[in-house]
């Protein structure tokens, strides 16, 4: 790597840092207390599965939907902790002593969020299979990925990166299913 790409890298990982701290700075125990409940119903992609169950049996029991979006969870999510072994980053509290989290800190590693893939793979595919429905999954969907920032055990980055996943792993799966179909 040359000295300008080095130094690239350097100015994003240090804006990465200070987002990190601008969001983890403010804090609000009503907030606090909305952004655990998202973060502990997002875990490995809990709340799209059940979404996406329920509104299997409540719709006409179709199960082309409830196939697409169960496997872009599933994927994202595999696609995602797969990932974490190959950049191993470390999680804001280990690479700074005076961030405490406010949950406990995963062992894993920090890049890319897990959650934000199944949360961007859950939301999509789901708004898409089930549109009005869209605006409280995409919300839904944004709690989940800004509250592993929010708790401090993800950097920003890693949430865009899992959101990436997420968007990429969904966009394959509607483009098989548009082939099946």
């Amino acid at each position: 790597m040359g000295t300008e790409e080095k130094g690239a890298a350097r100015r994003i990982w240090k804006f990465d840092r200070a987002l990190f701290a601008a969001i983890f700075r403010v804090k609000s125990p009503v907030f606090t207390r909305v952004m655990r409940a998202f973060t502990v119903i997002g875990t490995a992609g809990f709340l799209w599965g059940v979404i996406a169950g329920f509104a299997f049996l409540l719709t006409g029991l179709e199960p082309w939907r409830l196939i697409l979006s169960w496997g872009a969870v599933a994927a994202s999510w595999i696609i995602a902790e797969l990932s974490k072994n190959l950049f191993d980053r470390a999680r804001p509290s280990i690479s700074d002593s005076e961030i405490a989290p406010l949950i406990k800190t995963p062992s894993s590693s920090s890049f890319p969020s897990g959650h934000a893939a199944t949360a961007a793979a859950g939301a999509l595919t789901l708004s898409i299979t089930y549109p009005p429905l869209a605006p409280l999954l995409v919300l839904a969907g944004l709690l989940v990925a800004l509250s592993r920032v929010y708790l401090g055990v993800h950097y920003p980055f890693d949430v865009l990166a899992g959101i990436t996943i997420g968007v990429v792993t969904t966009s394959l799966f509607l483009t098989i299913a548009g082939l099946l179909a």
